[in-house]
Formats: structure tokens, sequence, C-alpha cells
């Protein structure tokens, strides 16, 4: 039985009771936004790729499958991790942009694939606005400036010393915007003097670490954390805005340098023109599985801090990175290439 809706007016005048033929009319259009919830498809119908647009190994890889097998034991559907290095991020998102806007492709979205090359390319291939929605970021975290444990470099400041004591004969690596950005920040708000070496995949730039070729690399906390762990390595700061629990007596690099800070993200992003109730579904699947007890402890071991959000929150913090990393590439002294 449908109760007639009652119309309440204001100023303490009697109520108006609607027609018998409102009301239906009402009722109506309820069972059928009702019908058609009921309706809506389940997410996923098929397999769903994760492209993760950097090596194996890496921190975006890391992310990827640990992310994947949260969802794949959820929903019950396989979530493969697709590895598509190469660029700097843009092969495997454009592998992304060229597939279908069905929800059935994410992308690992990155800082530098999101924020940091729309300033870094000239010729971008892709607009990171335009084409994409982050459906719901992962984690935040920032990076680590390391070294080899048998590296004469005990601190930050016997570092420092020593490329001021050898202008342009010291090396750094990098091989994505996260490993770059905060080396050439580095350089320019210390005003030092040092070659930085363009790798296409970090596991090479780690070797040429380890054996001496390069001396030093800035790196995200997620790829850093298996190589601090083994003690081959050793952290001499850290670019979070404070220090990390984790190594208390490590400055924070703003401490040493200030106006240094860089941090980045991982979400999932997908395809501009994805509907927007699939969209909802995406959200709230990846927000599920990072607050998940399978996922967040995970992340936050790996000293990055789980940060699940709504679309409309995403597509905002979206916006802001874009426009910090804008400033701090400009910062930093980086011309596009």
């Amino acid at each position: 039985m449908i109760q007639m809706p009652v119309c309440r007016p204001k100023g303490g005048k009697k109520p108006m009771r609607l027609s018998r033929r409102a009301c239906w009319s009402i009722a109506a259009a309820s069972l059928l936004g009702r019908h058609v919830r009921a309706q809506e498809p389940a997410f996923p119908r098929e397999q769903v790729r994760i492209v993760a647009p950097f090596a194996a190994g890496g921190s975006s890889d890391l992310i990827a499958r640990l992310l994947a097998r949260q969802m794949q034991v959820v929903t019950g559907k396989p979530f493969v991790v697709e590895n598509l290095p190469g660029g700097n991020g843009v092969v495997g998102t454009l592998a992304v942009l060229n597939a279908a806007a069905d929800g059935h492709s994410f992308l690992l979205g990155t800082t530098t694939t999101l924020s940091a090359n729309p300033y870094l390319l000239k010729q971008p291939p892709y607009d990171a606005a335009r084409d994409f929605a982050l459906a719901c970021p992962i984690g935040i975290s920032a990076g680590c400036l390391m070294v080899p444990a048998s590296s004469p470099y005990r601190s930050y400041e016997d570092l420092v010393a020593d490329l001021r004591r050898h202008p342009g004969k010291r090396d750094s690596g990098w091989f994505n915007a996260s490993s770059r950005i905060p080396a050439a920040l580095f350089k320019r708000l210390g005003q030092l003097d040092f070659e930085e070496v363009s790798y296409k995949i970090f596991g090479n730039a780690i070797s040429d670490l380890r054996t001496g070729l390069i001396h030093f690399v800035f790196l995200d906390m997620v790829a850093a954390d298996q190589y601090l762990a083994s003690g081959e390595f050793r952290v001499l700061a850290v670019s979070m805005p404070q220090r990390a629990k984790r190594w208390p007596d490590v400055p924070a690099m703003n401490e040493v340098m200030p106006g240094f800070e860089t941090g980045g993200y991982w979400g999932v992003a997908v395809r501009s023109g994805t509907p927007r109730p699939l969209l909802l579904q995406i959200n709230r699947l990846v927000a599920d599985a990072v607050r998940s007890e399978a996922v967040a402890p995970r992340l936050r071991d790996m000293l990055v801090e789980p940060a699940a959000m709504d679309l409309e929150t995403a597509a905002a913090y979206a916006t802001a990175e874009r426009e910090k990393w804008g400033r701090i590439i400009q910062l930093a002294g980086i011309e596009p290439e």
C-alpha cells in the first residue's frame, strides 16, 4: 500500500495532500529507479587487465599485484597484471588509452604518468586530464636518497661534501619522474654539480649502483624497501615532510635542504568516457580493496599510506597533483624534452 505523500508548506500553513495521480507517478518513478539499479550488471563481467607502465619488480608492479590479488578474491574474476615499460610510462599508458572504455583495462597510474609527464614532454602523446579518469587513488608515499652499503657516504652531509669536492665527477641514476625530479631538485637547490644518468629500466640503475658505476639514486619507498631490507643499501635522507618512523635517525630532506619535498601517489585510472555507473563500481571495488586487511597493512609496511577516495575527491586530488608537480618541475629547472 502506498501512503499518500504530504507536502508541508512553510509558514505554518495546512499541509497539502498530493493527488492520487501524482502519487502513482512518484511511486512508479521510484520503482523504476530501483529496477534500473537492480538490473545494473555486476563488475567485472570478464577478465580485467591492469597495465603497470614500468618494469616488473618496481613499485607500480608490486602495488598492482597486491591490489589484483585482493580484487580477484572478492570478485572471483581474474585480474591480470601486464608490465608494459618504456617511454617514461608512456607505452603502458597509451595501451590503456587505446583499449575500450568498458572499465576492463586499468592503468596503474603514477605521479609520473598522471602528474609529471605533461610537464616533462614537449609533445606528450596523451593528455592526462582529458584522456583519463582517476577511478581511485591507492596510496601516497615519498622517496629516499639511497647509496650502497659499501659506499663511503655514511650520511647526507658526507655525500654533499664529496659532491662539492669533486664537481661533475659523481653520478646519479634515474629512470622515471619519481627518481629524476628529486635528483634535479637536489642539484638545483643545493647548487651541486653531478651527472644525471638515464636508465630505461630501474633494475639496471640498481645494478650499477650496487657495483659503484653510479654513486646514488633517489628511489620511491616501495621500490627501495626491498633493497634496504636486504642490507645491501643505505638510506641517507627521506623526501617525506618528516622523518620516517622506520629510520628515526635519518633526516627528512627538507631538514637539510629547506624547500625540498617530493611525494607521489599510485592509483587506478581508466579511459575517459567510461560510463559513470561503471566508474562508481570500479571506485567502490578499488577503495574496498585498498582498505582491506589484506592490502592496507602491506601498503603501510612499504611506507605507503592507503588513500582510497570517492570519485569527486579523487578527481580534485588528481588536478591538485598535476598542478603541484608542474611547480616542482619548474623549481627543479627541468626543460621538457
